[in-house]
């Protein structure tokens, strides 16, 4: 842990790590795409209602089409493809994936073609975020995957599709999510961010997010580490227990971080990894499928705070936080940073017959 600096401007001592943080993250080679810092909001009436000490980090205004957590990574891995040479990227997601048009968008800003492998049934006409793929240009493989009910044998066959665009294409790959060490510095300078914005600490008692592929939580995880904060890290998944670890096997963010420590030789090791915990129970509808807890989520933010959350991530991670509040997982009292990690608000949810929450 990072010795302790004072700063008389904070309540808190400022930890010695947050330079060296930041001057990690300023040695990487890194595109300008969004528009940082993003607002940290407190929620007073919506923490009040909840007795937290309640507060927003709004990457959903990052810029770059729909912003979120995907224009801050992609500033550090499309820098890495074109630092290496390549010319058109390979990237993978669900039919509505917000990855893949992120991705496809930056890549255009920056001069790159995009391929993007998409898991499911080629609609007719396109839609929503196909449709804006087509918009810019990229070219759709579109694999037998169904991210809402995955099949180990869908899984399969998307990977192989995957490599066989990228053999084809000669293309850079990004994982779906953009998960990759290349990525991680994007939320280590988050947390750097968050810090300046408190005037030199990150003195939150819990950071509540949502995890898809995993890269935004592990690089909370690492920027906490390097920065000596101590906090903890409730990472509300997004699709069903089983869907992770049986279908598509994802990693836990304790491998992703030691990944990194790898891939960028930081002086961190398991120790060091913060406490977190992958919260489920809250997708069990499948990936992507609106809830009614999400529904209740995205009205109670709108309601309180005239905030909008989106019903496949942050709705849910929402929705998990107000729940764990009420079940003691997180105590009253507690000063918790919600990391609003983007999306589209409006689905088809408007037409799910879900009860409001109470007034």
């Amino acid at each position: 842990m990072a010795t302790l600096l004072r700063d008389p401007h904070c309540e808190k001592p400022m930890s010695s790590g947050l330079p060296n943080l930041e001057s990690f993250v300023a040695s990487l080679p890194r595109l300008t795409l969004g528009q940082f810092p993003t607002p940290l909001v407190k929620l007073g009436r919506l923490g009040d209602r909840l007795d937290l000490d309640l507060w927003l980090k709004r990457d959903e205004c990052a810029g770059l089409a729909v912003g979120g957590n995907k224009t801050r990574k992609l500033e550090f891995i499309l820098a890495d493809a074109m630092a290496k040479g390549h010319d058109t990227i390979v990237t993978a997601g669900p039919v509505t994936s917000n990855h893949t048009m992120m991705t496809a968008m930056a890549a255009r800003r920056v001069g790159l073609t995009a391929h993007c492998v998409v898991g499911g049934e080629r609609p007719r006409p396109l839609s929503g975020n196909l449709l804006l793929l087509d918009y810019l240009g990229a070219t759709l493989h579109f694999s037998p995957a169904d991210f809402r009910a995955p099949t180990a044998e869908g899984v399969h066959r998307h990977q192989a599709l995957c490599r066989e665009v990228v053999d084809e294409t000669g293309g850079y790959w990004i994982p779906g999510g953009g998960t990759m060490p290349q990525a991680e510095p994007a939320y280590m300078n988050a947390v750097a961010e968050i810090a300046r914005q408190r005037g030199g600490v990150f003195d939150f008692d819990r950071v509540v997010l949502a995890i898809g592929t995993g890269s935004t939580t592990t690089g909370v995880l690492l920027g906490l580490a390097l920065g000596g904060f101590d906090c903890r890290v409730d990472a509300v998944a997004t699709a069903n227990r089983a869907a992770i670890e049986e279908v598509f096997k994802r990693p836990d963010p304790t491998r992703h971080f030691l990944k990194s420590v790898t891939h960028f030789d930081l002086p961190l090791g398991a120790a060091d990894v913060p406490p977190y915990e992958i919260v489920f129970g809250f997708a069990e509808e499948g990936y992507s499928v609106p809830s009614a807890g999400g529904d209740r989520a995205i009205r109670t933010m709108a309601r309180e705070e005239g905030y909008l959350l989106d019903p496949v991530y942050t709705a849910k991670a929402f929705d998990g936080l107000m729940t764990m509040v009420g079940d003691g997982r997180i105590p009253k009292g507690s000063r918790v940073l919600f990391l609003h990690t983007g999306g589209l608000s409006m689905t088809s949810v408007s037409d799910q017959q879900f009860a409001p929450p109470p007034v």
